[in-house]
């Protein structure tokens, strides 16, 4: 004799029997019925168990031994009397539908930024200070005629593995910042942060880089014009180990921004061109380009590497442990923010007199006359620099190209 157990009440009947005797749940007469009627069974299950349970009814022991089965009969299933223990109850069956797994937003805490006022500066350096490559001149004037805000601090590693699901770094932690990323990756990862927030998150362009950098200063080092001072603001070569380090634990430059100087090189929005000695307002760089620029210096970086003007480039498809990156915004947090008129005087220094912009330190030393401290303050013995810098793991003289000239 075939057997089935009910669904409700789990009683042990006959195949044949439509309606189990012990709850009354009606079996569907045709597998046909039960594929149509799916959902509905399943309704129906879950109605008459409670029903069941609501009966309270009691149920009797059978305390009698069982009964042997004679030889070649099958033995019996269990029913609702065989159970021992007292009374029989159901299993219970939890409804609760598991919660989906939230994603944790506090890695945006980061993500802080400083306001960068509307303003004109000069870029670059002289030709016969001694100090810059041809790459870094000439000295220019640059308008930037709308405020912005950039980050303060790069893009950390838990921000990145938060929006990409990945981390390419060399040097793990998830308060150091992401390195080993491309010009490219990086635009995939500002699309999907973008995708995420209500902001329109970019890379700054070269320009606002050393805008921001400087913080209003004219020096070399936004600290002053000599690198004495860099162990206190940056880690380069004599102070990182060798690896990066976690952001912010270095004194910020005058706009309260870290790490500007060190660290890890920065990439920007710009393809890589010669300067122009004419004055630009809010210049983007060329149009189109085979390698883009980087920033800044990092943790194997000399000091003369690490100076605001310094440019190096990059493929947008390259990839070091030397590079990361930092965000910038559109507009200020300030509302009374005014731009810059966008007619331009006829000379820089036309600008730097209508506006009031300070180009000369308090003691009154001009640009030129600070480079010449700077230069009579460092030693630049090449061969002696390479020497300093052999021994470092996954450092390697290309990770920072010199631009064609």
């Amino acid at each position: 004799m075939l057997e089935k157990k009910c669904p409700v009440c789990f009683y042990t009947l006959d195949s044949s029997l439509l309606r189990c005797p012990r709850c009354g749940w009606d079996f569907p007469a045709t597998s046909g019925q039960m594929v149509d009627a799916a959902r509905w069974l399943l309704g129906r299950i879950a109605d008459a168990r409670r029903n069941w349970l609501s009966r309270k009814s009691s149920v009797t022991l059978n305390l009698a031994p069982p009964v042997k089965p004679k030889t070649g009969e099958k033995p019996k299933s269990p029913g609702i009397d065989d159970y021992p223990g007292g009374k029989w109850k159901p299993p219970k069956i939890s409804l609760v539908t598991p919660k989906k797994p939230t994603r944790d937003f506090s890695v945006f805490s980061s993500l802080e930024f400083c306001d960068i006022p509307s303003g004109l500066f000069s870029m670059g350096t002289d030709y016969d200070d001694g100090l810059g490559q041809e790459y870094e001149k000439p000295i220019h004037g640059v308008i930037l005629s709308r405020p912005f805000r950039l980050a303060k601090y790069p893009v950390t590693q838990n921000l990145w593995e938060f929006c990409m699901g990945y981390n390419p770094s060399q040097f793990k932690g998830d308060s150091r910042p992401v390195e080993n990323v491309t010009w490219k990756e990086v635009q995939i990862f500002i699309s999907r942060l973008n995708a995420t927030a209500d902001r329109l998150y970019r890379l700054p362009t070269e320009a606002e880089w050393e805008y921001a950098a400087r913080g209003g200063t004219a020096w070399p080092y936004y600290f002053g014009p000599t690198p004495e001072e860099l162990p206190q603001f940056a880690w380069f070569g004599h102070n990182s180990g060798n690896r990066t380090q976690n952001v912010g634990l270095k004194d910020p430059n005058p706009w309260g921004l870290y790490d500007m100087l060190g660290n890890v090189w920065e990439w920007v929005s710009d393809w890589y061109g010669d300067y122009d000695s004419s004055t630009a307002t809010n210049p983007k760089g060329p149009p189109e380009g085979s390698s883009k620029v980087i920033r800044g210096g990092a943790w194997g970086s000399t000091p003369w590497l690490c100076r605001v003007t310094t440019r190096s480039v990059k493929s947008p498809d390259e990839r070091s442990p030397l590079i990361g990156f930092r965000l910038a915004l559109d507009g200020s947090s300030a509302s009374d923010e005014t731009a810059l008129e966008d007619k331009l005087p006829e000379t820089f220094m036309d600008i730097a007199e209508s506006t009031g912009v300070r180009i000369f330190d308090d003691s009154g030393c001009s640009i030129h006359r600070l480079n010449e401290e700077f230069e009579d303050f460092v030693d630049f013995d090449e061969d002696e620099d390479d020497e300093d810098y052999d021994d470092y793991d996954d450092y390697d003289e290309d990770d920072e190209d010199e631009p064609d000239d």
